[in-house]
């Protein structure tokens, strides 16, 4: 087993085709909770800063992701990985 971590959603998600089969996600949500990366939901919003400037953060429920988010979106671990190109 290998841990690892990431200090950018959007580094995980370009990673994760290479362990989805074999492996769990877990983020930490902009309340300081952890979640798995299945349950969170996603923004994109406009003062975002992240680490490596993918601008994408986690929430613990869609309607507070929605209210953050620039476009007014939520998106789910799914769409982060189609919006950073990463294989599903």
């Amino acid at each position: 087993e290998e841990t690892r971590f990431y200090d950018d959603i959007g580094c995980l998600a370009a990673d994760w085709a290479s362990h989805q089969s074999d492996a769990r996600a877990y983020v930490r949500t902009t309340e300081g909770a952890w979640s798995d990366a299945q349950d969170a939901s996603y923004a994109q919003p406009a003062a975002a800063r992240t680490a490596m400037g993918s601008g994408i953060t986690a929430f613990s429920t869609a309607a507070d992701a929605r209210t953050a988010d620039r476009a007014g979106r939520a998106l789910t671990f799914d769409d982060v990985l189609h919006l950073t190109g990463a294989p599903r």
